[in-house]
């Protein structure tokens, strides 16, 4: 929705930290053009993360959705 921006400088750290966990693999494969790209792949210990992430991102959603519902019907 625009609201979040992707850059390279985000998104690279995060894979590298998922990798050195071992939540996800990678691989280095040629492309169609030639180009050496990494491609990622999840493990098991990482679809087992999203899981349990997910589970808790729910809670706090919840939770303050909550919150803000009950500041509107004071205001």
């Amino acid at each position: 929705g625009g609201s979040m921006r992707w850059t390279d400088g985000m998104l690279y750290p995060i894979l590298h930290r998922l990798e050195s966990q071992g939540l996800i693999e990678s691989e280095v494969r040629t492309s169609e053009t030639g180009r050496k790209r990494k491609y990622y792949r999840i493990k098991h210990d990482g679809s087992t993360a999203i899981s349990a992430y997910q589970t808790q991102w729910q809670t706090v959603y919840e939770t303050l959705n909550k919150v803000w519902e009950a500041k509107l019907c004071l205001d």
